[in-house]
Parts: C-alpha cells; structure tokens; sequence
C-alpha cells in the first residue's frame, strides 16, 4: 500500500521547488499448489495436472522439479507457458515422486512442494475357470490380483460372500479360496472380486 507518487516541495519567499519520487514496494513471492495440498494421488494411465498458483511484486518466475531435478519436458511432462501448471499426459510409475513449485523474483525466492502417489487399477490374472473335483478330493482356486496400492480380495460363491470356515480356507491375503474336503453342496460358482 505505500506503493506511489511521493513530491517533496521546498518553499520561500523567492519561490518553490519540488521533486517527485515513484516508489515501488516488491513483495517477495507466495505460492501454493492446488487448494493447498500436499499429497496427490494419481491413477496410472490418466492425465494429472497440478496447478501452482503465485502471488507478488514483481510477478515471480516459475520453475518445477521433481526430486529434486528440474523438469524439462521430458517423460510426458509439460508445463505451461507462464509455469504455472504442469500436466502430465499419461501417469506411470515413474511420475510418482515430490514436485516443487519454485517461484522467485527479485523480492525473494518461495516453493510449494506436493507428494504424488500413483495408484494402479486392479488387475486379475485370468486362470481356469471349469474345476472338477472328485467327492472329498480338494479344491484350490486362485485370484491373481495385482494393483497399488494392494487390493482387497473378496470371494462370492453365486451372491453370497464367503468367508473362512465351514470346510473353506482362505490364504494369501485372501488370493487362494481352499476346499481341502470337496461336498456336493460345494458345486457352484466362484468368484472373486
């Protein structure tokens, strides 16, 4: 607010005199990414995009990195003219990482820094799906399931969720369903979720 014309003006009997002087009060600069977060998750395969926002006298210049290494451009990374935003065109494993917002100019020097975790979607490993068990034989199916961060693995057998006990086992963090002594009341269909 003390930005402004300041005039000094000298006075007597002979006459006056002045002199004006423009001052221009810098702020050094302020940022924060997004809403102020400081963790984002991002699921791979989808665009993400990570807004810096910047405020200060002179307009600061932005710069990003990515632990700790400037970003130029590379691995599908890009980022606005003005700096401002940075948009990665397709997330992978590889983009997981802390992102620093720097921004300065001649009144100082201030960062922002966000935590990027990249979640994969579940995947299941197709196997054999026609199973045929003798009487008391034993019965192992698998589920096959990978993602990050792990997922949790349910078994139904038609709509009803099945859980351990009454002659079934589950092991694995629940990606095998074990029927060590096979009924007829067993018969059906299995699935995981």
């Amino acid at each position: 607010t003390d930005t402004g014309l300041y005039t000094c003006t000298a006075t007597n009997a002979a006459g006056n005199a002045s002199l004006s002087y423009s001052l221009h009060v810098q702020a050094p600069p302020q940022l924060w990414i997004g809403d102020g977060e400081s963790h984002l998750a991002a699921v791979a395969n989808t665009s993400l995009r990570i807004h810096c926002h910047t405020v200060g006298i002179p307009p600061a210049q932005i710069q990003w990195l990515k632990d700790g290494h400037p970003l130029d451009g590379q691995d599908g990374v890009l980022v606005s003219e003005d700096g401002g935003t940075l948009l990665v065109t397709r997330v992978g494993l590889g983009h997981q990482g802390l992102y620093v917002c720097q921004g300065s100019s001649w009144a100082g020097l201030a960062q922002a820094e966000v935590q990027v975790s990249v979640h994969v979607p579940p995947n299941i490993e197709p196997s054999a799906v026609d199973l045929a068990v003798p009487e008391n034989g034993s019965a192992s199916l698998e589920c096959l399931a990978s993602g990050l961060p792990a997922p949790a693995i349910t078994w139904y057998k038609g709509h009803e969720q099945l859980s351990a006990g009454a002659g079934l086992i589950l092991s694995g963090g629940g990606k095998r369903l074990e029927i060590p002594r096979a009924r007829l009341s067993h018969a059906g269909s299995y699935r995981c979720v």
